[in-house]
């Protein structure tokens, strides 16, 4: 599938949270009926200190925290990672899980499906927000 050279691997945590669950579940299961998948860290709820950059003085400072929750498995030979926005241990696992596949070069086909159609979903969501954003635009000139 060509969808596979288009696609970094540092993309599919990213991608794959805008994907219904039930289709990651599909393929996890399927992943974890035929395969070894052992779950290194079980999904872990912990907040991230975010780092903003001020253009004024050129330096970083923490605007505040942020609810994560983070697992990590092995996929066969396959390191896979997952992190996700709140307390969402089934989600992280799925994406940690898919994560691993592909670094065992396991259902990549099957995984780049996916990555696409959470791309098309968060594309969609990026518009929308922007639109939002573009109709409180004040016109000067109006005034």
């Amino acid at each position: 599938m060509n969808n596979i050279m288009k696609i970094n691997r540092e993309d599919l945590n990213d991608s794959l949270q805008h994907v219904e669950c039930f289709r990651l579940k599909e393929l996890t299961d399927i992943i974890i009926d035929k395969y070894e998948v052992q779950v290194i860290q079980k999904p872990n709820p912990q907040t991230l200190l975010v780092p903003v950059h001020d253009p004024v003085s050129n330096t970083e400072f923490y605007a505040g925290e942020v609810l994560v929750t983070a697992a990590v498995v092995k996929v066969e030979a396959g390191n896979g990672w997952g992190m996700v926005m709140d307390d969402n241990g089934e989600l992280a696992l799925q994406i940690a899980i898919l994560d691993g596949a592909w670094d065992a070069d396991l259902y990549r086909d099957e995984i780049a499906v996916l990555v696409e159609d959470g791309r098309v979903v968060l594309g969609e969501k990026q518009t929308l927000e922007q639109e939002k954003a573009s109709a409180t635009r004040v016109n000067f000139d109006l005034l």
